[in-house]
């Protein structure tokens, strides 16, 4: 931490986004009994209270990341809460992790004291990540259990997600917080909700602001007519945040850029054309990604007056992987 604030000291960077719950890990002793009798629950973060002081004092801005719906313990003790395969096991996706059933309200609830725990050690802001479908798998193999006990089992993926977020949200403005969400880049370019529950206007309602991860590395060659958009990272986030802008005229948008590499290395050239697109599209908040929690200073030795974040490096424990 102490590193980490010297950083942000150095580049002007004044945000830490900071994992509270990821792929089911729950870093602090929140007490909920889910969370302990599933074995999720890590000490990462002894003291949180003690922790929001110190980033208070330095002026930093906290933000607690939850990942929702993707979990690696839950689904182990529980299998009823979990996606299932028509075998009835607890389904996977490609990288091997389970997933709570998103029609479950006892997942609701569990997602939501988790939110009231990070907002209860003080908190100002949650972020929900993976707060979706599972995708990255065999959507023909989904079974989801309690489905046919929701409100309404008609409800199409993007309807669910909604109810849920709207029920987060009614948590998080009841203590005066700030609700944002992670998404895909690629969900404003198109007019589904690519089987996941994120339908871009539907989604966004609930939230405050929204976060694409418009990370030009995950573009397909070609995407928006660029031929290698990991190769022109200035274009490909101009046309991604153009059609956020054209879609949710009157949202906040504050986008993940990306600052590692993947296909092509990336350095203080890529990451700063980034942030200039943003800039340029008019949008004057952005994070920063990097799995290993290694930043590019030099991207921001001639910095704006931005709102910048970076994220805070993860516990030692946390999957490297991205969202």
């Amino acid at each position: 931490m102490t590193n980490t604030l010297a950083m942000l000291q150095r580049t002007g960077l004044n945000t830490v986004v900071i994992d509270v719950r990821d792929a089911g890990f729950v870093y602090m002793k929140t007490g909920i009994k889910l969370a302990d009798e599933s074995h999720a629950t890590h000490n990462a973060v002894a003291k949180p209270k003690d922790l929001l002081a110190r980033l208070a004092k330095a002026g930093v801005y906290p933000i607690a990341r939850i990942a929702c719906f993707r979990d690696q313990f839950v689904p182990k003790a529980n299998p009823k809460l979990a996606v299932l395969d028509r075998r009835g096991k607890v389904w996977k996706d490609r990288s091997g992790h389970s997933w709570l059933d998103p029609y479950s309200k006892t997942n609701w609830d569990y997602l939501g004291q988790i939110v009231d725990y990070a907002l209860e050690v003080g908190f100002p802001e949650i972020q929900l990540d993976y707060v979706r479908f599972p995708s990255e798998g065999d959507p023909e193999n989904q079974v989801f259990p309690s489905r046919s006990a929701y409100p309404d089992p008609k409800a199409r993926p993007e309807d669910v997600i909604a109810a849920f977020a709207q029920a987060i949200k009614a948590k998080v403005k009841a203590r005066g917080g700030v609700l944002s969400a992670d998404v895909f880049g690629i969900i404003s370019s198109t007019q589904d909700d690519q089987g996941i529950g994120q339908e871009l206007e539907k989604i966004a309602a609930p939230f405050d602001l929204i976060c694409p991860m418009v990370y030009p590395s995950h573009f397909a060659k070609g995407e928006y007519g660029i031929g290698d958009p990991n190769a022109s990272p200035h274009a490909i986030v101009v046309k991604s945040l153009l059609d956020y802008r054209k879609r949710l005229p009157g949202k906040k948008i504050r986008p993940w850029l990306q600052d590692f590499s993947l296909g092509r290395r990336y350095g203080a050239k890529e990451v700063r054309a980034q942030i200039d697109a943003a800039v340029e599209v008019g949008y004057s908040e952005f994070l920063l990604w990097n799995a290993g929690n290694v930043y590019t200073e030099a991207a921001h030795a001639k910095q704006p007056a931005l709102t910048a974040t970076a994220e805070h490096p993860k516990p030692t424990t946390t999957p490297k992987t991205g969202a």
